[in-house]
Parts: structure tokens; sequence; C-alpha cells
């Protein structure tokens, strides 16, 4: 499965939610893990529809907010896991 991290490197929160997403990736090798710097990828960030960061995509589904705790990302993450993992 592949999750997109949109995020800035300014952004303590983005910081955050990418050592999360981080650690679930490295326990799972299903899981490959992209982050965007939205400063220098604006125009795939626009098609992707990203408004804020952070920014989880999991092909056409986002997740976004001011805070995004562990227990949610992998709340976010367990909805897409195909029924066989």
């Amino acid at each position: 499965m592949k999750i997109e991290l949109y995020r800035t490197i300014l952004c303590p929160r983005c910081l955050y939610v990418a050592a999360t997403l981080k650690k679930i990736a490295a326990a799972s090798p299903r899981i490959e893990l992209e982050i965007i710097e939205v400063v220098t990828n604006l125009a795939r960030t626009h098609q992707a529809g990203i408004k804020t960061v952070p920014a989880i995509k999991i092909g056409n589904d986002v997740l976004t907010g001011i805070i995004l705790t562990p227990r949610m990302i992998r709340c976010f993450i367990e909805r897409h896991q195909p029924d066989d993992a």
C-alpha cells in the first residue's frame, strides 16, 4: 500500500506525523511511504487536492488535521488495508 505524506519541513506537526508514519512503515513491509515536501512540489500538491498540512493520502482518501494522533493515523491506514492483510 502506498501512503503519501504531504508536509513542510518547518511544520512541527508534520515532523511528528512523519515520525509516526515511519515507525508504522518500518513495522509493515507492505507499506510504501512517500514524503512530499509541498514547497518544492506545488503542482503535485495542488493536483492531489491538498490544502493543509500535514496530510496523509491513501488512494483518493485524505486524512488531515491540526492534531493527528498515532491512533487516528493507524485507524486511517487500517481502513485502507486489503482484506487479506
